[in-house]
């Protein structure tokens, strides 16, 4: 898929995976999302899964956003004292986009977390609270964190409830923009 498509894609409110090889135009295609948005002030998230990919995209992480910090779940007390915060209340009530980037390495407790806080924030019982979300990144790469017992699919964030009731579309990027006879990325795009 070329980056106008994908675009295209985003602009529609679609719940979107945006994916393709290292160079594809990833974050090219999310930041003129996000340009977008700013100029017609519709209010976004952007987060990643990681401190380094976050500041690249000139956001924070995923966990500090949704306040679930190291946490694979999150109860209502808890939910309740973040919403007696004022600031994370508005932060919550405005947001209507929400991006993370790197998103192969997010557990899939912790985005069914993020989920949940966002249904509890916006009152909302539709996926992520109505919220679009916009997941970027490649699975090819980087796996999530768990624990040493836990299988694949008790990992990675496809697999969460969150994931499957967002009815996710994919945009998966063809054209190679940064890399040129790269054996890591024949490799990688053998394997898709």
């Amino acid at each position: 898929m070329q980056q106008s498509k994908a675009l295209a894609i985003l602009k529609s409110g679609r719940n979107v995976f945006l994916t393709g090889s290292a160079g594809a135009g990833k974050t090219y295609v999310l930041n003129q999302y996000i340009q977008y948005l700013k100029q017609h002030g519709v209010p976004v998230a952007i987060t990643a899964s990681t401190g380094i990919a976050a500041t690249h995209m000139n956001g924070q992480t995923i966990h500090s956003w949704a306040g679930i910090g190291i946490k694979d779940y999150v109860s209502d007390r808890y939910l309740a004292s973040l919403r007696d915060k004022k600031y994370f209340r508005d932060k919550m009530d405005k947001v209507k986009v929400l991006i993370i980037d790197e998103i192969s390495m997010l557990h899939r407790n912790q985005l069914d977390a993020v989920d949940y806080v966002l249904k509890f924030f916006k009152q909302n019982d539709e996926p992520f609270g109505g919220v679009q979300v916009i997941f970027s990144g490649d699975f090819f790469q980087l796996p999530p964190i768990g624990e040493e017992w836990e299988e694949s699919k008790d990992k990675f964030c496809f697999m969460s409830d969150a994931w499957v009731q967002a009815k996710v579309h994919i945009c998966y990027l063809t054209e190679q923009y940064r890399q040129t006879n790269n054996a890591l990325n024949d490799i990688l795009n053998e394997i898709r």
